[in-house]
């Protein structure tokens, strides 16, 4: 039933999708926020207006993924009882920019009569400084009704607009497992900064202020920035396991001409 409904609805609004029609049925995308900082969360909303007999949908969303990371959809109240047969993959949209959602109402009788209300909600985080952008494609958004025809609408495919700022600021640094080590003998440092960092530098300092350990910048994981990740084995520079005992992590961040310091302890326990 899903796929009748869905693919019925798709080959007949390839013809109509941008013409709107006497049902005057449109869909279209909503921001509640269109100024953030880089790390806040930015939540798109899919409406619906003036719809009839509503049983299938099939939505397909582009989105700037160097700017934005796609984090969650959930259904909106429109479509509370629907089921959902395809929900967009995070790893697929990280690299594509691109997400489908299809769900289907599958109790039998009617479809849903509307005069309006929320599809989808969509949650992304802001990565990166700059304009984002979020649309609609509108050969990719198929209506279907109750006897698997296509349900004509006006897909609103206008770029809806994000102004990403950042704030230089660490959220927080720790280290897990604390006390350490792991069972494999490491420990990972961990970074939380509010923006995407120019330098990063830690020293690991022993309780009489000795020089332990040096990180620089390439050596941390940056593939989450601005989460950046360091898994230190529990060695000195020597090579050398290090005794048991308190250590200093000591860290530098620095964005453009500002600077932040902070430090943490590291309790080391075998």
């Amino acid at each position: 039933m899903k796929g009748i409904i869905l693919a019925s609805a798709a080959l007949s609004l390839l013809l109509l999708s941008n013409v709107c029609l006497a049902q005057d049925v449109s869909i279209y995308p909503a921001l509640n926020q269109q100024q953030v900082n880089v790390g806040d969360e930015i939540s798109v909303k899919i409406n619906i207006a003036q719809v009839s007999d509503l049983k299938g949908i099939n939505i397909l969303i582009s989105f700037d993924n160097l700017k934005l990371e796609y984090e969650s959809i959930t259904k909106g109240v429109l479509i509370d009882n629907f089921v959902e047969d395809i929900t967009p993959d995070p790893e697929t949209s990280k690299t594509t920019g691109r997400m489908e959602y299809a769900a289907v109402l599958e109790t039998p009788g009617p479809g849903i009569d509307s005069p309006g209300g929320t599809i989808l909600n969509i949650n992304f985080t802001a990565r990166s400084p700059g304009e984002a952008w979020v649309r609609l494609d509108v050969n990719d958004v198929s209506l279907g009704d109750s006897i698997a025809n296509a349900i004509p609408a006006a897909i609103d495919i206008d770029r809806r607009t994000i102004q990403i700022g950042q704030i230089f600021k660490l959220k927080q640094v720790f280290n897990y497992p604390n006390p350490a080590p792991d069972f494999q003998g490491n420990t990972t440092i961990r970074v939380e900064a509010l923006a995407l960092v120019d330098e990063l530098e830690a020293k690991i300092y022993d309780i009489s202020t000795e020089l332990v350990k040096t990180i620089e910048y390439v050596d941390f994981d940056s593939n989450s920035a601005p989460v950046y990740e360091y898994v230190w084995d529990c060695k000195n520079e020597e090579g050398q396991d290090v005794a048991n005992g308190t250590y200093i992590l000591w860290l530098k961040v620095k964005m453009g001409s500002e600077e932040e310091y902070t430090t943490w302890k590291i309790a080391i326990l075998r």
